[in-house]
């Protein structure tokens, strides 16, 4: 698939129908000579697309928690596994 802005690269990352969104994420990173980190920043701030640092997928501000960096389903994962103890 050939991705050719920011826009297009965040709604394909946030399509749960893609297996693959860490190599196309950076793939684009390396194509366009941008620094990964850079990269996540700019499509958090501009296009609503959060990277989860658990499970690697990106999700749109309503499913993300700032706090843990991580998705609010996999801090719902966490939660559980703590209760457990």
């Amino acid at each position: 698939m050939d991705i050719d802005n920011l826009e297009d690269l965040a709604k394909e990352l946030k399509n749960d129908e893609n297996a693959h969104v860490i190599t196309l994420f950076e793939e684009y990173a390396k194509t366009h000579n941008i620094d990964e980190e850079k990269l996540e920043q700019i499509l958090s701030k501009e296009h609503d697309c959060f990277k989860c640092e658990s499970c690697y997928k990106f999700y749109c501000y309503d499913e993300y928690s700032f706090f843990d960096e991580k998705c609010i389903y996999c801090c719902d994962v966490d939660a559980d596994e703590e209760e457990e103890f």
